[in-house]
């Protein structure tokens, strides 16, 4: 009974600890975080986007900026509790918009997820897109925005630039998914590939998990892709939680610990997906959209990342025909290459934005 007693003092003093640092922290950086420009914008606002209440971010120095809409990966994992840690340099040269998608993020918690669930489509998604842009450029009063979609945000953004091309100043493509089957292929073969080669029981472990990729959506195929990240994070192929990051994320001022919460719920493997995950790997197939864009296209990838595989992204790049293109290569970086990699990112962004 002591010793349950004094294990039980323990772990309560550490939660305290912790939570009094968390508090300190976040209220240190807003502070830090404080847009002070008499031109400048900091809005928290949900605003009605197909219907339902939908959370939108918005950050900048001068309102008479370009707008740039940044659409987050997953599918159900917003980018604003990493925000902080990359975007503060961009808002000196346009605003910046986050929008937790239907069905992830604060959007989820605001609406009843038994009624939202079987609206959040591909479909769905990008209607919403849009009606998200007309809503900015109304706010902002601009003919177009810059999307930046990263992950499964790059499907999405390339979908809505395709059917939208009239509303994008330029497209800026992130970890852009090219195939998810050839993803999941490749990125399968490399990390098994370094788990022979580095004479672990990895290597035994990966070919277990064949065959792999499984063409649908099944608890068997989202058991697999969850392993091989699990080697592919180890291998340093794929992005994922590192305590660096889960500290980052519960400190952010721009999210909530009761947010965060919400956050892990609507992740990337909740039920909710389930739509999206089945056209990833059923029917997405970026070349047989066509390479023709009618705006700016550029791309940000790093040389590392293999969830999105560098080589199948840079070969597609190569028949792309837009206005203008650039594809912007960046070493020692891996999925998240605004994280890994931001000064590098930033100079890419901002050549982007110069020319």
């Amino acid at each position: 009974m002591i010793m349950a007693g004094l294990i039980f003092a323990a772990v309560l003093a550490v939660i305290i600890i912790l939570s009094f640092y968390i508090l300190l922290r976040k209220r240190k950086l807003a502070k830090e975080t404080r847009i002070i420009s008499p031109n400048g914008i900091d809005c928290r606002e949900f605003v009605t986007i197909g219907g339902i209440a939908q959370y939108l971010h918005h950050r900048g120095e001068n309102v008479d900026n370009p707008v740039l809409l940044f659409l987050h990966g997953g599918p159900g994992e917003p980018i604003l509790p990493f925000a902080y840690r990359f975007q503060l340099a961009w808002e000196q040269r346009v605003t910046v918009v986050h929008w937790d998608q239907r069905g992830c993020g604060k959007t989820y918690f605001r609406n009843e997820t038994k009624r939202v669930a079987p609206t959040v489509t591909v479909e769905r998604l990008v209607e919403d897109t849009y009606e998200v842009v007309q809503h900015l450029k109304q706010k902002y009063n601009k003919d177009q925005i810059i999307i930046m979609g990263h992950s499964w945000g790059s499907v999405l953004g390339s979908l809505f630039a395709r059917k939208y091309p009239g509303e994008v100043q330029a497209y800026i493509g992130v970890g852009q998914v090219v195939n998810m089957m050839d993803n999941e292929r490749l990125g399968y073969e490399k990390v098994t590939e370094l788990a022979k080669e580095a004479g672990s029981s990895d290597y035994e472990k990966l070919l277990q998990l064949e065959p792999y990729p499984l063409p649908a959506y099944s608890k068997m195929m989202i058991s697999k892709l969850a392993a091989v990240r699990k080697y592919q994070r180890k291998y340093k192929l794929a992005a994922g939680p590192t305590m660096a990051l889960v500290r980052d994320a519960f400190c952010s001022p721009f999210y909530s610990i009761k947010d965060m919460g919400y956050f892990i719920i609507s992740g990337a493997f909740a039920d909710g997906q389930r739509h999206i995950w089945d056209y990833l790997l059923q029917t997405f197939d970026l070349p047989a959209l066509g390479t023709k864009y009618e705006m700016p296209v550029f791309h940000i990838h790093g040389e590392n990342d293999w969830q999105t595989p560098y080589p199948l992204v840079k070969t597609f790049f190569t028949t792309i025909e837009a206005p203008m293109k650039h594809f912007y290569s960046i070493p020692n970086a891996g999925h998240a290459v605004m994280l890994d990699q931001t000064e590098r990112f930033n100079e890419a962004l901002f050549h982007i934005l110069e020319v």
